[in-house]
This record gives structure tokens, C-alpha cells and sequence, in this order.
């Protein structure tokens, strides 16, 4: 590990071409991932229609959306497939795979067929996130970087959101079938293009190689086992647990939450569940506008506390405009996982960043399996209130925690500014 108060010298080798290159992975990147969230943001405003169809319990529907993430625990086996076979041939895989998937979906005869389909689609979608974070996150330096994954989080948080007012507005006219194909149908498509246009660099003409050849210029060549020894990986686990657990459990359960506690209609349901990623969107980038300026550990911790509190204030507000209002401060302020998932290129060689986020996304797939599922049980168990009283608690401990990473770039500001000044890559 680099020594916090050593300012290295990281000589960049990329040429001219080099930051169209990173746009092009960025952009491609962002739309595969925002195909992956659409699919997922399907199911939370469908879930009361789904309760009805199928006459099931809160328990029961908060497990069919949690069998989604057991599938998703892939995401540790697509760290090692992308550092091994490379992270473009990983992304089309998954993209055929999950468009596949979510076209079978509509045709589940029961509910165990439904969640055997999402479950399958969960397995093909958790090999596209620690390729895609890798390939992003490699091919800008590091004072691009944040901003470079915050922009990719969006395609995530607006992926989401279209996926919700999608279900919302189709569900409400045809029932909560018909969604499904229509995604589906367009991801298959965009997998075309992405595999026939998308090229791939090798990971040692990237910047995130670089940096890695300064910081461990004197260190052995790693091996997997150095993974279990980076901090960093361990801290992103947790905090992107605790992240998918508030809001996926908010996502499932909101919809449901508001219609029973507060009487709204499906649609508004929908509709406000979809307020709360697009106030993720916004605050991806603010988390990752604020990363680079203060660092990413202060911009994670405070942004948090302030979520925390937008979020409390959402499970004491009554009328309509309160809850739309404090829903979207609560996206924009908590979405701090932009400058988290950051931490581990920036204490990661690139021959092992695959594997390494495979590593620290696989909390956030506990997350989002425990999420949903005990939003169900506490609903089931002590009601809707008490469910959705969860969600401040968890923002504030991910405040805490992140204060247990390093961040051993924080000393080399003046080497890479001038060296970004100077015209090196983006």
C-alpha cells in the first residue's frame, strides 16, 4: 500500500486519442448499464398487481424480489471472468443474457416460475457490474475518475426510474405482464450494437494501469490473494450493502407504503418511488462532483448524514408535497455510492480490479437480497411504518464506516493536476 504522505510521479502514457477511447467506453458503458436497471426498476411499481394476481403476502412478494439479487451474487464470479477473459467479452454475454431473460419473465405461469426468471436475469445482470466498473473506472485517471463513475451511476439511477414510470404507466393499462418483452426486446437490440462496435483496449495502455505501476513501482507482481488484503474492498462491501439495502428495500416498498399509509393511488405510487431515483440520478453526480473536490471519504460521510435526515423527515411526512419533496432530497443526498465504489481502483493494481470489485460489490448484492426481503418481514410482522422506519438508520451507518478506508492518492493533487493541465489523458 502507498504511503498516505508520498507524493508519486505518475508518469501517463496514453496518447491524444486516448480520452475520445475513455468517452466511448464511458457512453456504451452507461447505456448497457442503464438496460440492466430498466429491467430491474420493473418489478417495485408491479408489485401490488402481482400481490393481487398471485394472492400472496407482503413476506412472499419481498422474497420475489430478493430471488432477483440471489441470482446476482455473480457479480463476485464476473470480477474473475472479466479479468480473465476481458470485460467487453463479459458485458455482451451479460446483455444477451439478461434481454433474453426479462423477455421469458412475462410468460411466468406462477410465482415460482417468476422468481426462477428473475433469478436467472440477476445471474446475467451481476456479470455486467464489476466488468463495467473496472473498464470505466481504469480508463480515466484518477482526478477524472470520480466524476467518470458518477456519470456511469446514473445510467443505474435513470435506469431505474425509467423502468418505474415504464411498469407504471403499461402496467396500469395492460397489466403487469406486458413490460417485460418491450425491455427486453430493446436490450437484445442495443447488444447487438454493443458487440459489434464496442472496442477494447488493453489493460496495460490504461491510466488506472499507470497510477498502479507507480504506487507498487517496488512491490511483487499481485496474486489473487491480495485482494482479501486490501482495506478498501472490505469498506466498499459494507457500504454498498448498506446502500442496496435502503434503497432497494425503498423501492420495493414505497409503492406499497404510500398507497396503504397514505392513500395514494397506484399510479402516484409509481410515480413517487420514481421521484427517488431521479433524485439519485442528480446525486450521483453531485457525490461525484463533490468526491473530487474533497475527497471521497468526506464527500460519502456527509452526504449521507445529510440523506439520513431528508430520509427520517420522509417517514414523519403526511401530506403529498412532503413526501415528493423530502423522497427526492433523500435520492439526491444518499446517493453516495459514486464516490464509494471509487476507493477500490484507487488502492486496486488493474490486473487485479476485476476480481477486486467483484469482491466489494458482492455486499451490495447481500444488501440487495436482505433489503426487499425484510422490508416484507417487518411489514408483514409490525406494518408498513415500521418497515420504512429502517431506511435513516442505514445511511447514517455508512456514514460511519467509510472513515475505515484509505485514501493514498490524497497527497498527489499538484503531480496530477499539473500533469491534466498539461494536456494528458482525461
Amino acid at each position: 500500500m502507498a504511503d498516505d504522505s508520498r507524493v508519486l510521479k505518475i508518469a501517463y502514457q496514453q496518447g491524444d486519442d486516448w480520452p475520445g477511447y475513455a468517452r466511448s467506453v464511458l457512453g456504451w458503458n452507461w447505456l448497457a448499464w442503464l438496460l440492466n436497471f430498466t429491467d430491474r426498476g420493473l418489478i417495485g411499481p408491479l408489485l401490488p398487481l402481482i400481490i393481487a394476481e398471485f394472492h400472496i403476502t407482503y413476506a412472499a412478494a419481498g422474497s420475489l424480489v430478493s430471488f432477483f439479487f440471489v441470482g446476482y451474487v455473480s457479480t463476485f464470479a464476473g470480477g474473475l471472468l472479466a479479468d480473465k477473459f476481458g470485460r467487453k467479452w463479459l458485458c455482451t454475454v451479460s446483455i444477451f443474457g439478461f434481454g433474453v431473460t426479462t423477455c421469458l419473465t412475462a410468460f411466468a405461469p406462477s410465482t415460482m416460475a417468476l422468481s426462477a426468471a428473475r433469478m436467472v436475469t440477476g445471474v446475467f445482470e451481476g456479470l455486467q457490474y464489476p466488468a463495467a466498473a473496472a473498464w470505466v473506472s481504469e480508463s480515466f485517471p484518477y482526478h477524472r475518475r470520480g466524476k467518470a463513475l458518477a456519470i456511469w451511476e446514473t445510467g443505474y439511477s435513470l435506469g431505474t426510474l425509467l423502468g418505474i414510470l415504464f411498469a407504471t404507466i403499461v402496467g396500469a393499462q395492460f397489466g403487469w405482464r406486458a413490460p417485460w418483452p418491450i425491455s427486453g426486446g430493446i436490450t437484445l437490440l442495443v447488444g447487438v450494437l454493443f458487440a459489434r462496435y464496442v472496442k477494447e483496449r488493453p489493460r496495460r495502455e490504461t491510466p488506472g494501469y499507470d497510477e498502479a505501476q507507480a504506487m507498487h513501482a517496488q512491490g511483487p507482481a499481485p496474486t489473487l490473494r491480495d485482494v482479501w488484503r486490501i482495506r478498501n474492498v472490505w469498506v466498499v462491501f459494507v457500504l454498498h450493502g448498506l446502500y442496496n439495502f435502503t434503497f432497494w428495500m425503498a423501492g420495493a416498498w414505497i409503492p406499497e407504503y404510500v398507497i396503504r399509509i397514505h392513500h395514494l393511488s397506484f399510479t402516484n405510487g409509481g410515480v413517487l418511488s420514481g421521484v427517488l431515483f431521479g433524485g439519485i440520478s442528480a446525486g450521483l453526480l453531485l457525490s461525484g462532483f463533490v468526491a473530487d473536490r474533497i475527497g471521497r471519504v468526506r464527500a460519502v460521510s456527509l452526504l449521507s448524514v445529510i440523506g439520513a435526515v431528508c430520509m427520517f423527515a420522509f417517514t414523519r411526512a403526511t401530506t403529498p408535497f412532503m413526501l415528493y419533496t423530502l423522497l427526492a432530497l433523500s435520492g439526491i443526498f444518499g446517493a453516495f455510492i459514486s464516490s464509494a465504489v471509487v476507493l477500490v481502483t484507487d488502492t486496486t493494481n488493474p490486473r487485479i480490479t476485476g476480481t477486486a470489485f467483484g469482491v466489494a460489490l458482492f455486499g451490495g448484492e447481500v444488501g440487495a437480497v436482505l433489503g426487499p426481503l425484510c422490508g416484507g418481514l417487518l411489514a408483514q410482522e409490525f406494518g408498513l411504518q415500521v418497515a420504512i422506519n429502517i431506511l435513516p438508520l442505514t445511511l447514517l451507518a455508512a456514514a460511519v464506516i467509510v472513515w475505515l478506508a484509505r485514501e493514498p492518492h490524497r497527497q498527489e493533487l499538484p503531480t496530477a493536476a499539473h500533469q491534466l493541465a498539461t494536456g494528458h489523458p482525461e
